[in-house]
């Protein structure tokens, strides 16, 4: 008896199927989504997989409006044969009008429903969002690899963080450190869309203010997390002549001393010289003299950056989890973005070239 009710068991697990299954003959897939708006009046573009015939594969753009960003994608549904299904979307491209208003709300239903790609990524666009939802020759593939391939090179050259949806709603909820989204705009030259750099945001809501590439690399490591290639350009003017220095980041430290309202950020980094046409790497003193120079540059720009911040009232460097963790009496003057955007901040940069190049 009991042999026959674990067999039966067994078959009625075997039986039952999965209580999320969706058949890909009922479905279209939706890699990019983009949304553009304000809450009560969303629109939303969904970029789905059109299959013509088993060996060719295009992708076609539909447009839906309603209360909300799932109202949208039910409007937009209606308008295509198959059920669009963002289970799989890779980027959600949102306007700059989109992200004026609390993220974590607006997509409320991107944390909320169970088969969510939580390593999907947001994405900041400048202007109207339609252009950005088209293919052009330039671009050498679909709309949706295009843009997936591109945010990864920028996040592999230390331009944005890698940060996906899943990541993005923990920095939305800790009250020490805000956000920042990739921030794509047109190309003046090619016409398609390039990374130009990071969007802020200050608390939940989109700042108003971005960053070009190199600030939004310096924020990378300012924070600490660089990606694998960081590199930084400088014109050296040496007798009479400017020439162009470009150093890789090889590794680096830092250390801040927190006191009162002020803060003192040190940073020391060692680096691999590139392009230096000026040679004579090999004499100390030249090389010393080099290293003062990138010194004064980055800590000049490390500090512009952080008064960019502080203008914003965005600190996605992350100064207010050390704050709340060692410095309570600081933490609780009121809201940290506001506390933030008063300190007295200063940077020091003292770089050390360790690698020269094979010509010395």
């Amino acid at each position: 008896m009991k042999k026959i009710l674990l067999v039966s068991i067994a078959c009625s697990l075997l039986l039952a199927g999965c209580w999320d299954e969706r058949l890909y003959k009922d479905i279209t897939i939706v890699p990019l989504m983009g949304y553009d708006g304000e809450p009560g009046k969303w629109t939303g573009y969904f970029t789905h997989a059109v299959v013509a015939n088993p060996d060719s594969i295009s992708f076609s753009t539909v447009e839906g409006s309603g209360v909300s960003i799932e109202e949208a994608r039910l409007d937009a549904n209606r308008k295509t044969s198959e059920s669009l299904d963002p289970t799989q979307v890779l980027v959600v491209l949102l306007s700059t009008k989109a992200v004026k208003t609390d993220l974590l709300e607006t997509f409320d239903i991107a944390y909320r429903m169970p088969r969510t790609r939580l390593s999907s990524r947001f994405v900041v666009v400048e202007g109207d969002l339609a252009p950005f939802m088209e293919k052009t020759e330039k671009m050498g593939k679909e709309v949706p690899d295009y843009y997936d391939e591109t945010l990864n090179t920028a996040i592999f050259a230390s331009i944005i963080p890698d940060e996906d949806i899943q990541l993005a709603v923990r920095l939305l909820l800790d009250e020490g450190i805000d956000l920042q989204l990739p921030y794509v705009k047109m190309s003046e030259t090619t016409g398609t869309p390039e990374v130009a750099g990071v969007a802020l945001f200050s608390d939940k809501v989109f700042s108003g203010h971005t960053l070009d590439t190199k600030e939004s690399t310096i924020i990378q490591i300012l924070k600490k997390k660089p990606g694998d290639e960081t590199m930084f350009t400088f014109e050296w003017e040496k007798e009479g002549k400017k020439y162009p220095v470009t150093v890789g980041l090889v590794k680096y430290n830092k250390k801040w001393n927190i006191k009162d309202s002020k803060i003192n950020a040190a940073y020391k980094m060692k680096v691999q010289v590139n392009e230096f046409a000026y040679n004579h790497l090999d004499e100390e003193k030249k090389r010393k003299e080099l290293e003062g120079f990138l010194s004064k540059e980055l800590t000049n720009d490390f500090n512009e950056v952080i008064k960019k911040l502080q203008e914003a009232k965005s600190d996605p460097v992350g100064f207010g989890r050390t704050v709340r963790a060692f410095h309570p009496h600081l933490w609780k003057k009121g809201k940290w973005q506001d506390t933030f955007s008063e300190l007295d901040i200063n940077v020091k940069v003292d770089v050390e070239i360790t690698r020269t190049g094979i010509i010395n």
